[in-house]
């Protein structure tokens, strides 16, 4: 065998087990902090969305409460005069039925508002709802500890969901 043989036969050799095996293993490193960096990206916008739509209808209840004197003790009470600054416009859904909780599935698009009386007055009595809660899903905190409240006023310890549903 000549050393031309030599060189003809090593040149048509492909690549080794070992080669290919550092490829794939390079691949999955990079899809993996590819992964990590996209899961935090994405909790970071969901918790801005969440928390944008609770500072929106904060601001809506605290109009409502600068030109009715009280607060919002039902999503009705938002009304459906397009003048007003509170007026609601269904760009989201807002509820205060207890079945439809804010969780982490459906947090950037829901909230929990809750009509809180002074002391123990009674929620629905709209002159003296003392403030109102706001619960929304914060994504960047832990799982189990996503749910946060925004309080409007000085709420109460007897406070019950607004009744009724904007979508």
């Amino acid at each position: 065998m000549s050393l031309a043989d030599i060189k003809l036969n090593t040149a048509k050799r492909g690549f080794t087990i070992v080669e290919l095996l550092i490829v794939v293993v390079v691949i999955a490193i990079l899809a993996a902090i590819t992964i990590v960096s996209y899961n935090g990206i994405t909790n970071r916008a969901n918790a801005s969305a969440s928390l944008s739509l609770a500072n929106t209808w904060k601001k809506k209840i605290e109009l409502f409460q600068a030109e009715t004197g009280s607060y919002p003790y039902a999503i009705a009470s938002f009304g459906t005069d397009t003048s007003k600054a509170y007026y609601i416009d269904n760009s989201s859904t807002i509820t205060g039925v207890p079945a439809t909780v804010v969780t982490k599935d459906n947090g950037t698009k829901r909230i929990n508002l809750q009509a809180c009386g002074k002391s123990s007055t009674a929620a629905s009595d709209d002159a003296s709802t003392g403030g109102v809660i706001i619960s929304y899903w914060q994504y960047d905190k832990s799982p189990n500890a996503g749910l946060t409240t925004i309080s409007v006023g000085t709420p109460g310890s007897s406070c019950a969901n607004m009744a009724g549903q904007a979508s």
